[in-house]
Order: C-alpha cells, then sequence, then structure tokens
C-alpha cells in the first residue's frame, strides 16, 4: 500500500512538473515555457525572497543554515514560503522556532515547503480539476503536501494536517518559483517549541 502511495505521488509529480511548464502544447510549448520562465529574470530563488521584506524570517534562515546556496544553484524548485505573519501568529514558538540557535529545527520545517520544478498557481488549479479536487506532492522534505481549492483560494495542507493558502503573487526566479503562503506547512520539532 505504502509503494503504491510513493508510486501516486511521483507520478503526481511527474504530471505536475509539465503542466507548469506548458499549456498543453506539446514539447515544443514546454521549452519555450521554460526559457520564458529563465528570461523573466536573472535573480535566483535566494535573491528574490530576499528580496521581500515579509519573507525575511525564512530569508535569514535560509541563509545562516546554508540554505540559500542551495537555491542560488542551478535546480529547479517551488518552494512554498511562509510569510512573517505566519510565525508572529504562532506566538511564543514562532520566535523560539526563528531564533538562530533552533535554525536546524526550521530548516527541516522548511524542507517540507520545497518541491521539485518551478509550478505556477494556473498550474496547480488545472492539475486540481483534472484530479478530482486534490493533488498530493512531495516535498524535499519527504513529506507530502496537498492541494485543494475552496472559494476560489488554493489550499496547500501539511502531512501533518496544517493548512495554508496561496497568498499573495508568485515570484518568478531564473531557478524556480517562491509561493508566498499564509502558514506553516508543518508543526515544529517539539525541541523548538519547548524547553529542554
Amino acid at each position: 500500500m505504502k509503494n503504491a502511495k510513493m508510486l501516486g505521488a511521483a507520478a503526481l509529480v511527474g504530471l505536475m512538473v509539465p503542466l507548469a511548464a506548458c499549456s498543453g502544447g506539446g514539447e515544443e510549448t514546454s521549452d519555450k515555457a521554460k526559457t520564458a520562465l529563465a528570461d523573466k529574470t536573472t535573480r535566483t530563488l535566494a535573491s528574490v525572497i530576499a528580496g521581500q521584506n515579509e519573507l525575511s524570517q525564512v530569508s535569514d534562515a535560509m541563509a545562516e543554515a546554508g540554505l540559500a546556496g542551495v537555491f542560488d544553484g542551478p535546480g529547479s524548485y517551488t518552494v512554498l514560503v511562509p510569510e512573517n505573519t505566519a510565525f508572529e501568529e504562532l506566538g511564543e514558538a514562532g520566535k523560539t522556532l526563528t531564533d538562530a540557535a533552533h535554525r536546524p529545527e526550521l530548516v527541516a520545517v522548511l524542507r517540507d515547503h520545497i518541491l521539485p520544478g518551478a509550478l505556477t498557481a494556473k498550474a496547480i488549479e488545472t492539475a486540481i480539476a483534472e484530479n478530482n479536487g486534490s493533488v498530493e506532492m512531495r516535498t524535499m522534505g519527504g513529506d507530502t503536501v496537498t492541494f485543494t481549492q475552496e472559494d476560489g483560494k488554493i489550499l496547500v495542507t501539511g502531512a501533518d494536517g496544517s493548512r495554508a493558502t496561496l497568498d499573495g503573487q508568485a515570484i518568478v526566479a531564473s531557478n524556480g518559483v517562491a509561493m508566498p503562503i499564509s502558514g506553516l506547512l508543518k508543526k515544529a520539532a517539539p525541541s523548538a517549541t519547548t524547553q529542554q
């Protein structure tokens, strides 16, 4: 059963990446879309995330943990970036999680916000419609996120049930897309939220 789920998730990843790159016109369109994505900006994901004040918590954490170097590289990623307000809404747990002493826990949380390939909101909407209302994808952290649509908004649910909405405009970079989201998709590790 577990293998079937993994195969299903892998198949959906295979579906989503082409959907993100094309609008249904075949391989030629896919190549054109990839070129258009790269032509829109020469700034990397690390750079575009760092340039957004409302994403500074994640940007600082990525820089300190060495993830900024990954997002300056040639890979293609979609980063579901929690806005600063997502950490503020966690209260003391959010302050603890974003504290420099707890960067490893934050990095572990953030890995479940990274998807392979450059996706667009439109591609996600299309995949949701074509897959009976929900699409599941595997994150770089090994868990899954599920996309659904409700009242015209795209909702994303983490493996532990944490939910957020795509919030605001996606930011296109040379090596992927940063999508601001309204909350965290994974609860903080216990050591990050409790005193030892």
